[in-house]
């Protein structure tokens, strides 16, 4: 999987949610999966898209 090199300003864990479309919870899970990489306020999400994109896809395969 070809991994984006997309950085965002998000100040907290809900700011990020809300730019990569997810709950709060789940950003604290990719985090600690290791998918994305905070750099101060700078967080790297290109791979937390790939892998949400991926992950919803896989979803409606089972719906």
């Amino acid at each position: 999987m070809a991994h984006n090199k997309d950085v965002i300003l998000a100040v907290n864990a809900h700011d990020l949610s809300e730019a990569l479309g997810c709950s709060p919870d789940t950003v604290e899970d990719l985090r600690g999966m290791g998918v994305i990489a905070s750099q101060g306020e700078l967080w790297e999400v290109g791979a937390a898209r790939d892998y949400l994109r991926d992950a919803a896809w896989a979803d409606s395969l089972w719906h």
